[in-house]
């Protein structure tokens, strides 16, 4: 009967049991399944895939971070081209100003018109009662 409870040395009995419960392997790697990702910036819990910690926003893991940075890469290529696209619409709006500034009265009477004619320019009800 004793061979029977003898088996175990040490700490076997209690490796096995952790085994059993899955919370190691057989090769005693710990399998962190049950512990919570705890966030470097405020402790708080989390769960093992997250990316993102629930309370702080911090990012969590590796790939959050490197999506996080292609995020903010996608934003900044938008901006620099919405710029772009500002500066090359005030430089046309300069050139237009200029132009019109030359133009003698008939000529402008004639611009408004052709402007008018194709919806660009609509009167507002201001012109309307004047």
């Amino acid at each position: 009967m004793a061979q029977k409870y003898i088996h175990y040395f040490g700490n076997e009995s209690s490796e096995s049991l952790i085994e059993a419960y899955g919370m190691v392997t057989k090769n005693n790697v710990s399998i962190d399944t049950l512990n919570p990702k705890l966030c470097p910036n405020c402790n708080e819990g989390n769960t093992q895939d997250a990316k993102f910690c629930a309370k702080c926003r911090m990012v969590l893991t590796y790939d959050a971070y490197t999506e996080t940075l292609e995020n903010q890469k996608q934003k900044e290529d938008k901006l620099a081209t919405m710029e772009e696209q500002f500066n090359s619409m005030q430089s046309q709006m300069q050139t237009l100003i200029s132009s019109l500034a030359t133009m003698d009265q008939s000529n402008k009477n004639a611009f408004a018109r052709q402007l008018f004619d194709k919806g660009v320019y609509k009167k507002d009800e201001l012109t309307d009662k004047l």
